[in-house]
């Protein structure tokens, strides 16, 4: 038995990765190399692994327009496509309603883990990792989470049925917003408040709710949301976007999502358009790009009020700038610090100059950029449906 563990041990230390065979036959003998060193090249190697399907739970950096393109839609969170829910932009819609009766309440985490199907998502928010435990058959690309001046607004995937039948898949329960303390870093349904359950339904018996992106917006929340009828060949309808009061509904009082405007699939998809949110004035940034029939695009931007529904066309160019900020990666126990990529907007309101980050990356030229700072190569849309 020990000499055919000693054989495994040997075989391990024969297959070293790269970086381990740098490091020498005997890690952690020398001063400097720990266990956080490891971590950080572990790190780095992953970085390189994961490039060209980027998983990312923070708020939206660039690497996660990835699933912009690969939905063939206008904006993802980060994964997603075909029956996911994220898929909501290929179009789906569905005015959000208070249902008439209570979701059924979902197997608490201790019966879970007893039933041995208790699976977590993590997220990486305000240099805090928070923990959202789920059923091992949710989709965890669907979980969602955003911080907000009042917590952390967070969505577990709801459970689905026929998963393998593409038309008919569909949700079996509807889509719930939740509200967690920040610094609370559990996201469970027992320690947080409910604060809106969606409809399942969207319109009749085969037509169902799906909740998309949620985007911090001041007083509100922002997110996308839409609507597919199961068969054949599913249906989608166009995708919107709507608000909820966060304030209002953390009290307790009747707080009802409203819709603000309606996209097709060729709304916001070009060039380097995006939608950003001042939460300051409760505003969104609406930047799109239209062709100008000589290769190249006009810029096309407005302000939107997101309390009075109003909004106003903007005269001067809107900027964009790329930045870095610090944040964490955890890795069980132990964090490291690292930085991140993140986009500002400049533009002017009346001679006023503002800056905001940009939340929702959605014009393909955002993934081109990206796919080129990783890979070294420059494509284009017919290039890129080939990769894809």
């Amino acid at each position: 038995m020990k000499h055919r563990q000693a054989e495994d041990e040997a075989k391990v230390m024969t297959e070293k990765p790269g970086w381990y065979r740098e490091a020498g036959r005997n890690p952690f003998a020398e001063d400097g190399f720990t266990p956080q060193l490891m971590a950080r090249i572990e790190l780095a190697a992953e970085r390189r692994a994961v490039a060209g399907k980027v998983i990312m739970r923070r708020r939206i950096g660039i690497a996660g327009v990835t699933a912009v393109l690969l939905t063939g839609a206008l904006l993802w969170p980060l994964t997603g496509g075909g029956d996911s829910p994220l898929s909501i932009w290929n179009n789906k819609s569905g005015a959000a309603v208070q249902p008439s009766e209570p979701a059924a309440p979902s197997p608490s985490p201790a019966v879970q883990k007893s039933a041995g199907y208790f699976s977590k998502v993590n997220f990486e928010i305000g240099g805090l990792k928070y923990v959202m435990s789920l059923p091992i058959d949710r989709d965890e690309r669907s979980a969602q989470a955003v911080e907000t001046p009042l917590g952390i607004v967070w969505s577990p995937p709801p459970p689905k049925a026929d998963y393998l039948r593409p038309g008919y898949t569909r949700n079996t329960e509807p889509y719930t917003l939740y509200l967690t303390p920040k610094g609370h870093t559990e996201l469970s349904v027992e320690s947080a408040q409910r604060l809106y359950t969606f409809p399942l339904y969207a319109g009749g018996a085969q037509t169902y709710f799906a909740l998309g992106y949620l985007l911090s917006a001041g007083d509100y929340l922002v997110f996308t949301n839409g609507a597919y009828t199961v068969g054949e060949v599913k249906q989608y309808s166009p995708g919107k976007i709507s608000a909820l009061d966060l304030r209002k509904a953390s009290v307790g009082e009747v707080a009802v999502p409203f819709d603000l405007f309606t996209f097709n699939s060729s709304e916001y998809s070009l060039d380097h358009a995006f939608i950003a949110a001042d939460p300051e004035r409760n505003e969104l940034l609406l930047v799109d790009y239209k062709e100008d029939g000589n290769g190249g695009f006009i810029q096309h931007s407005k302000l939107y009020d997101i309390t009075t529904g109003k909004s106003d066309v903007l005269t001067e160019t809107v900027t964009t700038e790329k930045k870095k900020r610090p944040t964490k990666v955890h890795y069980g126990e132990l964090s490291i610090d690292t930085e991140e990529d993140y986009y500002v907007a400049h533009y002017e309101v009346n001679g006023e100059k503002r800056t905001v980050d940009i939340g929702m990356a959605t014009g393909e030229q955002w993934f081109y950029d990206w796919w080129y700072d990783e890979h070294g190569e420059k494509i284009d849309a017919s290039t890129m449906k080939k990769k894809l």
